[in-house]
This record gives structure tokens, sequence and C-alpha cells, in this order.
């Protein structure tokens, strides 16, 4: 908090002009002693002594009272004295005097650098108030570490002013800063009071707009608080916010009456009622854990009775065998039984825990069943997948064997392995892979036949009708391979395949382009043979 300190004007003044009238207590105590003396070489001797003490002394020199003294000292020169000393106190004194000439010329020139940075200082405090709507516009906002809720509405007022006033009190710092100064610089007196003039013109402008602004947010904020304490802290209680809300609004108020300038009184009274509010929440909260133990103990009681049905609930997934849904339908009917009495949260997380290890036995038997039907499921899959593969090795030396066998006996293997095919459960991928062997066999026949065809002699008429048959075949084949593999390149391009089934897919694309191409050269092998026949 920031209390506004009024300088009374021409204070420094009046001190500055006593102290150049009235004579120091060391230079009373001087002459007195100096009184006291009858023997001029010892009044000279005293003097000598005070003289070098006082341009010699921490700080600065009492430049009047050595003066003062040599004033009182010179006559004594003139006394009847031994000419040795006479000549050993003289040349004291002149060296006393001409030492305290050169300080009093160094301390001269500190004096005139000082006011000259002390002019600089005004006259740069003297253009900011003259520019001070332009400092107030560029100046930053004030940061508040933590808002009141409640005051939120009003932020803008308090920032506004609040930073108005932070420009305001480092300007009256300035100002109370370089009176200082200038009390304490060794210069004349009438430089001291135009100096003084120029600050004090200078304090008419800030000091009174600072004070409006002090009572202006002091009031402000003090009916703000005073409104906080009444709505939320009433006889009746009636309205009361939560506690860990009010806690949290206080702390702010409390934050925000340091941050903000306000006057001494706003301030203590601000501070004082929200002392009494955090006595009332410790009031309250007393109160609540009262109530709370009440509770406490009426939790124990409906927690015992839970317990009771848990733990004959566990006995019963222990040594019966319970199905998994008569054993949720049991837990549920708990559950629901606890949601019919009064249980804190603590009491609930506990029981549940107590029924989930309640369930145990029944859950773990499941998950036993589980893991011993994925077992058989997995060695069953292996066996299929054994015989599986079996089955492609012998559809494989069929297709090798064709030349060995006779076509009947070749034809009847095949259909012997389509039927074994139909006792197979296969997935989509697999299925494709074993048409595709199938496709090739099928091939295998066709060219087969051709070369058949193709040994006749070419008088013969039949031959000839032959080869148009297989060239009604071949084309056939050849249009039904070019929509196969149109139905499997729209497939690839339009579906979202994993890696796998993309793959697989594309092994059949490839494999209807080498089908493609061999029936491609056999429908060209053929027409070159027609063309002979016609020819």
């Amino acid at each position: 908090m920031n209390t506004d300190q009024e300088i009374m004007e021409g204070a420094q003044e009046q001190q500055v002009n006593s102290e150049k009238r009235a004579p120091s207590a060391a230079l009373v105590e001087f002459l007195q002693q100096f009184e006291r003396e009858s023997a001029p070489e010892d009044m000279i001797r005293l003097a000598i002594n005070f003289m070098r003490t006082a341009i010699s002394q921490a700080g600065t020199p009492r430049f009047k009272d050595f003066w003062e003294v040599r004033r009182l000292c010179l006559p004594f020169f003139k006394e009847n004295l031994n000419p040795k000393i006479r000549v050993l106190l003289w040349g004291e004194y002149i060296e006393l005097s001409g030492e305290a000439r050169r300080i009093k010329e160094i301390l001269d020139e500190q004096s005139a650098f000082a006011a000259e940075q002390i002019e600089l200082a005004i006259a740069a405090l003297e253009h900011d108030l003259e520019h001070f709507d332009q400092f107030l516009a560029l100046a930053p906002s004030p940061f508040i570490s933590k808002e009141s809720g409640l005051l939120m509405d009003k932020k803008d007022f308090y920032l506004s002013v609040q930073k108005e006033l932070n420009l305001l009190n480092t300007m009256a710092s300035r100002i109370n800063g370089l009176r200082k100064e200038v009390v304490k610089t060794e210069m004349r007196v009438r430089y001291k009071n135009r100096f003084f003039d120029r600050l004090s013109v200078a304090g008419d402008k800030i000091f009174p707009r600072r004070k409006e602004l002090i009572k202006q947010i002091s009031e402000e904020f003090a009916q703000d608080v005073y409104c906080f304490v009444e709505n939320n802290f009433n006889e009746d209680g009636q309205g009361m916010s939560p506690l860990f809300i009010l806690r949290e609004e206080i702390k702010g108020l409390q934050l925000m009456a340091k941050e903000l300038t306000l006057n001494t009184q706003a301030f203590t009274e601000t501070r004082l009622q929200l002392s009494k509010c955090w006595d009332r929440i410790r009031d309250f909260e007393k109160e609540r854990k009262k109530e709370f133990a009440q509770k406490r103990q009426s939790y124990k009681q409906n927690y015992d009775l839970v317990v009771e049905k848990i733990h004959a609930f566990a006995e019963i997934c222990q040594n019966q065998e319970l199905t998994q849904e008569e054993c949720h339908r049991q837990s549920e009917a708990i559950l629901d039984f606890m949601q019919t009495l009064e249980l804190g949260r603590d009491e609930v997380r506990m029981l549940r825990d107590e029924l989930q290890k309640a369930k145990k036995p029944v859950l773990d038997r499941f998950k036993e069943k589980e893991l011993e039907r994925n077992r058989l499921e997995k060695e069953e899959d292996i066996r299929r997948q054994e015989k599986l593969q079996e089955f492609r090795g012998q559809l494989n030396r069929l297709a090798q064997d064709m030349d060995q066998l006779e076509m009947q006996s070749f034809i009847e293997q095949r259909d012997q392995l389509l039927t074994e095919l139909e006792r197979f459960s296969l997935n989509k991928v697999e299925r494709q892979g074993i048409e595709r062997l199938f496709k090739q066999v099928k091939d295998q026949i066709s060219e087969k036949k051709e070369k058949a065809i193709m040994a006749l002699s070419a008088d013969d008429l039949e031959a000839f009708e032959q080869l148009k048959l297989a060239l009604q075949e071949r084309k056939q084949q050849r249009q039904e391979i070019r929509e196969q593999l149109e139905h499997y390149r729209k497939a690839l391009g339009s579906s979202g395949f994993d890696f796998e089934k993309a793959m697989a897919y594309g092994e059949l694309v490839e494999a209807e382009k080498a089908r493609l191409e061999k029936a491609n050269a056999a429908i060209y092998e053929i027409e070159e043979k027609i063309a002979e026949f016609q020819g």
C-alpha cells in the first residue's frame, strides 16, 4: 500500500536558514572552553585544534565554525608570545587556512556539478509533466497478481485509475527525491530556494490530483469490500457462496488492497473486515467438521450393513458355480442397495473395491475358460492350416504331373480335389488362392487339348473344326480373364484393404495378367493355323 506523504512546502528552506543562523553545538562548547582559558598560547592552541577538527571530520566540513574560530584566534597572535612558539603556531594557522580554502574549492566544484545535475533532473520532470497525457497513454497497464472474481465487472475502473496513480506515484517519488537532494547539497541558499520553488510548482500539478484519485479508488474499493461482506457473511448466512470460493475471493481482495494505492483509512478498514471474514470462515469450518463427524458415524453404520451383504456374496462366489450373468445380477443388486443408503465418498470407494474382490473367483473361472477356448481354437486353426497346406501341395503336384497323366485321369484327380475342397472352411483370401491354383490346372487342360488339335493333319476338316472350337473357347476364356482382372482392379482401387489383403489382391492381378498373355498368344497361334487352312 502506498500512503500519501505530502511534503510541507518551505520546510527545507526553513531548515537551511535555521542552520545558517544558529551556531553548532560544537562551536558553543568551544566558546565555553575558550573563555575559561587565560594564556594566549593556550587559547591559540585550542582554536587551532578546533579548526583542524572542523575541516577533517567525516562528511561535510564545518566551514562556518572554522572561519568563526579563525576570526577569534587571529588577534591573539599580537599578544606577547614566545617568538619560536608564535612562528610554530602561525605556521599551523596558515597551513590550516590554506587547507580549508582548497577543501572549499573542491566542495564548491562538487556542489556546482550536483546543482547542474539537479537542474537537469528538474527540467526533465517539468518536461514530463507538460506531456503527462502522452506518457499516460503509453504507460503499461498495472499488473494485479490475483484479481477478485466479484470485482471483474469493475476491472477497467481499477486498472485505469491505478494506471494513472502509478505514473503520479513515480513523479511524486522523483519530486521527493529531488527535494532531499537539494537539502543535502551544499549550495547558496538562493539557489536552493529557486529549486524549491520549481519543485513546489511541479508538486502542485501532481499531489492534488494524486490525492483525489487515491480518495476515489479507496472509497470505491472500501464500498466493494463492504458489499462483499454484507452479501456473504450476514447473520442468517443466506446467499453465502461455497467456502472454497470465499477463501479465494478474500485472498484476491487482500492482494488487491496491497497492490492498489489506497489511503491508510481504507486499507486499515478493509483489512479488518477481511480478517473478520477469515474468522467467520474458520467458525463455519468448525461447524461443518462437527456435522461431518456426526455423518461419519452414520456412514460407518451403513458401511457395515453393505459389508455384510458383500461378504455373503463373496462366499457364494467362492463356493458355488455361478454364471457370469448371475454374478453380475447379484453385484448390481448390492450396488442398488448402496444407493439407498447415505455413504461418504471414501466408503463408496472401499465398498466397490470389496465387491470387486468378491467377484474375483467367478471372473477368474470365466477367464480360465475363455483362455482354454482360445487355446483350442488356435490348435484347431493350426490343424486346418496344415491340412490346407497339404491340399495345396497335392494341387501343385497334379499340375506338375500333367504331362505324365492321361487326360481322363488328370480330370478325375482334379474333380476329386474339388470335392475335398468343399470340406474346408476357408476365408476369402485363402479361397481366392486355391481358386487361382485350380485356374492354372484348367489352363493346362486347355493347353493340352490345343496341342492335340494342332497335331492333326492339315487336310483334316475335323481338325479345322476343332481349331475353330478351340479358338472360341480361348476367346471365351480371354473374356472371363478380362472380367476377372477388371473386378480385381476395381476392388484393389476402391477398398481400404490392410497390407495383407492388398498384397493378396496384387498377386491375383499379376496372375490374371499372366493368364491373359497366355490366352492372347494361344488365340494368335490358332488364328495363324486357321489362316493356313483357309489359304
